[in-house]
């Protein structure tokens, strides 16, 4: 009726849902990091945002366990040239002994844009920047794109052994660092090899670069009377492949509703049903809650998430809060990628289903009710940021 075409960017977006259960158990010096939704957290590196959502009751139950086991979190802004990265103290420190996570400033497809990860240093580049400096890179996807210029990307691992002053091949790099990309750059900085904040007050490795050291400590925000699904009646066995589609888009909507504090997920909400008919998801029997969220917002490292992750799951177990108990995690991330750019994802950890509550009698099984199963719903988007 008004004329709305397709929009061929937004086409290209995606979002992968996945549904499965998370272990019993999650030992947080080795968590399973191969399977989702850990693989999904470690996956995305670079994000600027993280957001806990869940009912303030619960919250209030375990805010002092969390107040004493959440890390606190500084990184650093940083100003240094390419040069200083592979010199002195910092290459030494850093790069081939430590661990350190690393962005430059830059749009991704106009500027140069470097970043750092487990000692792999990537280099996007125009054409002229990256033929100047006789590096040997690959091309840049661009999606298609028309009028698009032709970009490059060099990766350098730096911490192989023939990375030394001296060597031939490492004398080409400091030739082009030195020469081509010489211009001073701001960085963000993290380091994953501290156990205290990420960066230390006293650094003697960060002189020359003007560190700035940035705290980041979550903001609450209360939502009252939300309307709210029973998400301890959500049978995730009983729902057909269809259904589960369905209500995962739904909780998904419902989930940025919240985050974004609209009035339509408010349980007096009396909007006229001509100009919105929203309703929340239909799982149980709805009621007004108040729900809680934790944000975060920085440069922060995904090894803190998954650590975030993982204490409140093991802080949310039916023997703690004594009733089911339901969180969800999102992050957003800086793209990094012309197609198919990862852009963050969301996770709802589930309450607790019993297995005697699942279907099977107390005779099948003696420890039913301690036999605990969560499952979660994990949300990846990606494509977003070629818009």
């Amino acid at each position: 009726m008004f004329g709305l075409e397709e929009d061929g960017a937004s086409g290209r977006e995606k979002c992968y849902t996945t549904i499965a259960s998370l272990p019993q158990f999650i030992d947080p010096k080795q968590p399973p990091t191969k399977q989702s939704p850990f693989s999904t957290i470690l996956s995305n590196h670079f994000v600027h945002t993280v957001e806990v959502t869940m009912p303030k009751e619960i919250y209030s139950s375990i805010e002092s366990q969390l107040n004493s086991k959440l890390q606190k979190l500084q990184y650093a802004r940083l100003s240094m040239t390419l040069s200083l990265l592979i010199d002195g103290d910092f290459f030494n420190t850093y790069i081939k002994t430590g661990n350190i996570l690393m962005i430059s400033e830059g749009r991704s497809g106009l500027d140069s844009v470097y970043t750092l990860i487990d000692g792999v240093l990537k280099l996007e580049l125009g054409k002229e920047d990256y033929e100047k400096t006789g590096l040997t890179g690959k091309p840049v996807r661009t999606g298609a794109k028309k009028h698009a210029k032709e970009r490059f990307v060099v990766e350098l691992n730096l911490r192989l052994p023939s990375m030394l002053h001296g060597k031939k091949g490492f004398q080409r790099i400091e030739w082009a660092f030195k020469n081509v990309l010489n211009k001073p750059t701001q960085w963000l900085f993290f380091d994953l090899g501290t156990d205290s904040t990420g960066v230390a007050e006293d650094d003697q490795s960060l002189k020359g670069t003007n560190p700035e050291l940035i705290p980041c400590s979550p903001v609450l925000t209360t939502h009252q009377n939300i309307t709210t699904p029973s998400f301890s009646d959500f049978n995730i066995a009983a729902q057909s492949e269809l259904d589960m589609r369905d209500i995962c888009g739904e909780i998904s909507e419902w989930l940025a509703l919240v985050s974004l504090r609209s009035g339509r997920v408010s349980a007096y909400d009396d909007i006229d049903p001509y100009l919105c008919r929203y309703d929340a998801p239909e799982i149980g029997t709805n009621s007004a809650t108040d729900l809680v969220s934790l944000k975060w917002r920085g440069f922060i490292p995904p090894n803190w998430i998954l650590q975030l992750f993982i204490t409140f799951f093991r802080e949310t177990a039916p023997r703690i809060t004594g009733t089911p108990a339901w969180f969800a995690l999102s992050a957003s991330t800086l793209g990094r990628d012309a197609v198919e750019s990862k852009d963050g994802y969301t996770i709802m950890a589930l309450p607790a289903v019993s297995s005697a509550s699942a279907g099977n009698s107390a005779h099948e099984d003696e420890n039913a009710k301690a036999m605990d199963a969560r499952h979660f719903i994990s949300w990846e988007y990606i494509g977003a940021s070629i818009l």
